[in-house]
């Protein structure tokens, strides 16, 4: 028995997300899916592709409890678009709105948050035209205000400011289903306070890190680069590399980030970088979770959710939970 885990016109075709299937090889579980799903489903079949755990797999591939085989529908129509982890395109463009706010951040501070908010801008866009996709109906343009007031609060009043702003973030987020008529139902609220408060506290938190020093803000994006080329190379892998799984290589690379950074700094003492470091890489797991989680509709370890800036899901939780271990401990 195995974990299914469906997109798009299979998710469609299901009724699910997510089933259990009875099977101890990929074939002999694709084929009691197919019976199980009918003839829409089975048509849909036979253009995805299959993995197993991270890996690509055949019909002969074997499969036990615990194994998650996800199919992945080709590119199509109006479908979601699914691609196995480790896109090099997403993956550049990433670095370099990092390297970007790397640039930024030893330049003066208002370069700064000008730059970091508009790569968590880019951000906010990118998973609201995801998921918009997939029928969850969002407007972007309460979240871009909250992350805007954030970040702008905490540049100009401090920890109140930031508190204030990221306020003002939700209060415009509830107000706009008042007045959007779209966005009254539950689900969308609810989603819309989520990212809205993960990308608040993203622009802001960082914003607070570049007032307490420019070091403090370089750690971070070392840690989150490195951070981001370890879970890459993993899945480019097949899911494994010595011994490490995407989760656990994030966590190894932000504490060996961390650790050289408080060798190096002379301003950062080494047991708040480690802190720091498990606290970044903690959200930046949960990050790359909940963005998976909002971009199609489940939790995904084997494909990446669509859009060009998934890998900032982590970014965003990670700079925020950045920020809390330095306030909390610094």
């Amino acid at each position: 028995m195995a974990t299914l885990r469906l997109f798009a016109n299979l998710r469609e075709a299901a009724g699910a997300a997510s089933v259990e299937v009875e099977g101890s090889t990929v074939g002999q579980v694709l084929n009691t899916a197919k019976d199980r799903f009918g003839a829409d489903f089975a048509e849909g079949l036979s253009a995805a592709s299959v993995w197993v755990n991270g890996t690509q797999a055949a019909a002969g591939t074997s499969v036990t409890v615990g194994d998650e085989v996800a199919l992945i529908p080709p590119v199509s129509g109006g479908a979601v678009t699914l691609r196995p982890e480790g896109d090099v395109i997403q993956t550049a463009l990433v670095l370099a709105l990092l390297v970007a706010v790397a640039v930024a951040n030893l330049l003066d501070l208002q370069t700064f948050v000008f730059v970091a908010v508009g790569a968590a801008l880019a951000w906010l866009w990118d998973a609201g035209e995801a998921l918009n996709r997939r029928g969850a109906t969002l407007s972007v343009i309460p979240l871009m205000i909250g992350a805007t007031a954030a970040a702008n609060g905490a540049y100009r009043w401090g920890v109140a400011g930031f508190a204030g702003g990221l306020a003002v973030a939700m209060m415009v987020t509830l107000i706009w289903a008042v007045i959007d008529t779209g966005h009254r139902r539950l689900e969308v609220v609810t989603i819309s306070v989520l990212v809205t408060a993960v990308g608040a506290l993203a622009t802001g938190g960082l914003t607070l890190v570049r007032m307490r020093s420019i070091p403090e803000v370089s750690a971070f994006l070392i840690i989150a680069a490195l951070s981001g080329i370890a879970a890459w190379a993993v899945h480019r892998n097949g899911g494994e590399m010595a011994g490490l799984d995407p989760n656990l290589a994030t966590l190894v690379s932000a504490l060996s980030a961390g650790l050289l950074v408080g060798l190096v700094a002379d301003t950062i003492t080494i047991g708040l970088m480690l802190l720091a470091s498990v606290a970044a890489a903690a959200g930046m797991i949960a990050g790359r979770v909940l963005g998976s989680l909002l971009r199609t509709g489940s939790v995904v370890h084997t494909a990446r959710a669509p859009g060009l800036l998934t890998m900032f899901d982590g970014v965003a939780l990670g700079a925020a939970a950045y920020w809390a271990a330095l306030w909390l401990f610094g």
